[in-house]
This record gives C-alpha cells, structure tokens and sequence, in this order.
C-alpha cells in the first residue's frame, strides 16, 4: 500500500507539471516525429551493431585460455546480474509510469492517500540486492582465488612441469633442477618494447614469445624505468611491471589451438589468433610511445616448442672469416696502417654487418648471440628474422595471407625503420639520446657524424637490411 501510494503522489505531482502539455495538437505533432527520428535512430543502431565482432584479434569476449575463460565467465554473470536488475527496475518504472500516466479529466483528482512503509517489501528488496551481490561475489572471490597462487592442486599443475613433457617432446634440461617447475619466463617493459628472457633455456628474445599450448607458463614481472601492465586478453588478464617490486602472474593457452605449419609462421587476418598467435600490448600509459608497445604470442605443440628452442639457442655466426666475429670486426674495421679486407665486404650482407659492429654502433645497444655485439639498451636481435613482427609488433613481416613471412615486406620493414625511426615510434631511443644525455642516437650518429669519417649513405641502410635477414 505504501508503494502504491508514494507512486501515485509523485504521478499527481508530475500530472499537475505537466497538465495540458500532452494533449496539445502541436505537442502531439512533436511526438510524432521524435518518434519517427527515434526510429530510424534504432535502425542506424542496429545496423551500426550489426558490424560488431566479439572475433577481433584482441576481444576478451573471444577467451583461448584459462585464466582469460575464467575471467569472462565472471564477467558474463555481472552482465546477466546487471541486466536483470536493469529490466526488473526499468521495466516496473515504464509499466507505472505507462499505467498511471494523466488523461483528460484527471487534472481535479484528488491527493492519493499517504502510508509509512511496508516492512515486508523492504526487507524483500534488501535480501534481493544481498542474493545478487553473493551471485557476483562467489565467482569473483573463485576467480581471485585462481590468479592467486600458481595451480598446484590442479590435474593440469604435474603435465606442466618441464620434466614431465619437455623430454618426451625431444628437449633436453640443461638444469635438473627445472625438472619440476614450469616453463617461467621473465618479462621486462622497457620503453618502450617488451624483452623475454627464458632462465631455463639461456634464451632472450623481445616482442615475441613462444609458450606450448595446454601447459602452466609462468611469468616474471619486471621494470627498471615505469609502469607498465602486461596483457595478452585472449589468454590471461593484465598484471602490472612495477619499477622496484617483483610481480608475477600464470596463463595456460588452450589446447589444439596451435600453429600447424611450424615455429616460424602463422595465419593472418581476424583469425590469426586462432592458429596460435596471440596479440598483446602494454595496458598502462607509460610515455610518448605507449601506443606501439605490442608484442605477440604464439601457442605452439610441445614438439613445435622444443625445436623453437634449439633453433634460438644456437649462435649467430659472422658472415665471413669462417664465422669468427672477433676476426671479422678486426678484418672490416682495418687499421691506420692496414686498409679493410675487402674479400670480407663483398656482399650486402657482410657490409652490414660490418656496419652493425663497426661505424653505425649497433651494437652499443643490441645484443647478436655469438658476436661482440652485447649490447642491453635495445631489443636482442638474435634470430630477429625469425620473428613475425619488428618494432614491438607494429611492422607486421606476414605476406597477406599470413602463412609466412614475407622476405620482401620483411626487408622493406628492416630499412624503414633503420631509416627512419622517428616516422613509427615517437621518442624511441634508437633515434634519440638516451634520457639526460645531450648527444647519442642514430639522430647524432647521422646529422653530426659521430665518431665516423665517412658519411651514411641510403645503401648503407639496405646493407644493415640485408644483414638483419640473415639473423633467422
């Protein structure tokens, strides 16, 4: 009763604003045609929801892991909670409001009779509201509970140590130690591109991992400049990379979602996550360049992992004397009394890379498995032709059909941004000094001729290109 009553008092008082308004002629012309605006409004919103996708490369709606699963579950219930309570409450107003709405002759009714409550409605409306936030509240607190600790009571913890599968699969554990625990891979943001360092294996990479599907990966956080927050949507959630504090986080990718054609390709378009690569980004501003700090996973087989492993393992020879970085170095440089050997400078590919560890300080700031160049401000370029991707992400090496890399795109992609860094990153430390430095970078190497006596060319950029190819 006093429900009913509150509701017709405030019905009186917004007939008694409104009286008159509804029922004049040129109102109701109005109404028409709002109407007919809100109409093809709603046709213009369903068309436009029409071109929506839930398959989108980054969509967490489109979950191919455990943790990312887990966590869409969790979400879907808030929605289907919040959405009863948008219908239950939405539409009780709209039935009131439609039922006690004014007609002609209301306008002299009289004040609806006032109450005090109803203790019965009320302690039915405050146990509702309790049971919906339990709904939500349990799946949370599961899903909490999850991310929390690494899986160990789990039946999927055991299969994920690398003693159980990393053998049988055709690796070997350098460290029997590792037998028992999971493949663990440490994460550092830098600014702004993303190193992978694999402990276990002696294996650094950047902008790309590589995890085997169906197994626990362990992640290590780290960050020696800014926040950063590490996030692949389809496989797990975001985990911040604090400066100073040691985060960690777990994923596990599904299985059967993997690449079939081996390590080094994968498919493209709005299904290449589904055969195995997986887009990730950083999740928290964290400069002038935040935006093009992206990097990939793929979700490989147990096999596909293990030879991706002994492939990153192996050193990168010099592209002359017999392999020999220190000879070659020496060979190409010359001296004041010796000219360069110009047997060691006779391809595209052997000047670059006299180039990369002489006179353009490449390796100042990049680190080639094998050679003098060891370098940590910049990405490890160790095998970075292998990669499907340069420039954390951002410079796509995939033919159109994704299915492999191609080597023309791919070189082209090398040249454009060792030519003109600037053009796809803002404040990327391979064009600029370095933070409170007043010279250093490509920037000075170029314009001032740093430390060199003979001026870049555009083919000593396609040389260094050509070199680059190699490391696959």
């Amino acid at each position: 009763m006093f429900l009913r009553a509150s509701l017709n008092q405030i019905i009186h008082c917004l007939r008694r604003a409104t009286r008159g308004v509804f029922f004049h002629p040129r109102i109701c012309l109005g109404r028409r045609l709002l109407g007919r605006v809100a109409g093809f409004g709603l046709i213009v919103l369903l068309a436009t929801l029409a071109g929506c996708s839930f398959k989108t490369p980054q969509s967490t709606m489109d979950a191919h892991g455990l943790v990312a699963r887990d966590q869409l579950d969790l979400f879907l219930i808030t929605v289907w909670v919040s959405l009863f309570i948008f219908i239950t409450v939405g539409g009780t107003m709209a039935v009131v409001v439609w039922k006690f709405r004014e007609r002609p002759g209301d306008e002299n009714k009289p004040m609806p009779s006032q109450g005090h409550g109803n203790p019965m409605i009320e302690i039915s409306l405050i146990t509702a509201s309790i049971a919906l936030l339990v709904i939500i509240a349990v799946p949370t607190l599961k899903a909490i509970f999850l991310t929390d600790a690494l899986p160990t009571n789990q039946p999927y913890w055991k299969p994920s140590l690398l003693g159980n599968w990393y053998t049988d699969a055709g690796g070997q554990l350098t460290d029997e130690s590792s037998k028992d625990e999971p493949l663990t891979i440490e994460v550092d943001g830098k600014q702004w591109w993303w190193s992978f360092t694999y402990t276990q294996f002696g294996i650094t990479t950047a902008n790309e991992f590589y995890i085997p599907a169906g197994k626990v990966v362990q992640f290590k956080l780290r960050s020696d400049n800014v926040i950063h927050s590490f996030w692949v949507p389809k496989i797990a959630g975001k985990v911040d990379c604090i400066p100073g504090r040691a985060n960690w986080m777990w994923m596990m990718a599904d299985d059967g979602k993997v690449a079939s054609d081996g390590y080094d390709h994968g498919p493209i378009g709005a299904d290449k996550y589904e055969n195995g690569l997986y887009y990730g980004q950083c999740a928290q501003y964290c400069g002038e360049a935040h935006a093009f700090m992206l990097f990939r996973t793929r979700v490989v087989s147990d096999k596909d992992f293990v030879a991706w492993v002994k492939h990153s393992q192996q050193k990168v020879p010099a592209p002359a004397a017999g392999g020999d970085w220190a000879k070659f170095s020496i060979a190409t440089k010359g001296n004041e009394t010796t000219p360069p050997d110009k047997t060691m400078l006779a391809t595209a590919e052997q000047r670059g890379a006299a180039l990369f560890v002489g006179r353009a300080s490449c390796m100042m700031c990049h680190t080639i498995d094998g050679s003098n160049a060891t370098g940590t401000i910049g990405p490890n370029l160790s095998h970075v032709a292998s990669r499907t991707s340069i420039v954390a992400g951002f410079l796509d090496n995939l033919d159109n059909e994704g299915k492999a890399i191609d080597p023309v795109r791919q070189r082209d992609n090398f040249y454009n941004w060792i030519s003109h860094p600037y053009d796809f990153k803002p404040g990327n430390l391979m064009w600029y000094p370095l933070p409170g430095a007043t010279s250093g970078g490509l920037r000075d190497i170029v314009k001032q001729n740093i430390n060199n006596k003979t001026p870049f060319t555009d083919q000593d950029w396609h040389d260094i290109a050509a070199f680059l190819m190699t490391l696959k």
